[in-house]
């Protein structure tokens, strides 16, 4: 393969997982009871919302490492328990209002924080 349309390759994976293009098809396996598969399709807002709940925890982690500090110390600086960073990392919960706007002024360039701050 050239090493051209290995850059487009990676170019096209790129912004499927960023969410800029939205894949063609997505499917979701389920074992059964009997050990056999059962394979269906997911609607494209499905896979939108899989994708947003991702971005949502490397969001705080992607933060975190910006700065390089323990979780200790960046659950200090936005006055947050540290079991609240934990979650936040491990996705089952998400940072809102101010937490989530110093995450995203870590990772994302000022106009992606201005809109993160009026949606």
């Amino acid at each position: 393969m050239k090493s051209s349309e290995l850059k487009t390759i990676h170019a096209e994976i790129a912004a499927l997982r960023s969410g800029k293009t939205a894949p063609s098809r997505a499917w979701k396996l389920e074992k059964r009871p009997d050990g056999s598969v059962r394979r269906f399709a997911l609607t494209p807002e499905a896979v939108r919302k899989a994708n947003a709940e991702q971005e949502a925890v490397r969001l705080a982690q992607d933060a975190r490492a910006a700065l390089k500090v323990t979780q200790k110390d960046f659950a200090a600086l936005l006055g947050i328990s540290l079991r609240t960073l934990h979650q936040w990392e491990q996705g089952r919960r998400k940072p809102t209002g101010a937490a989530l706007l110093c995450c995203v002024s870590l990772v994302r360039p000022p106009r992606a924080v201005m809109k993160a701050a009026y949606a």
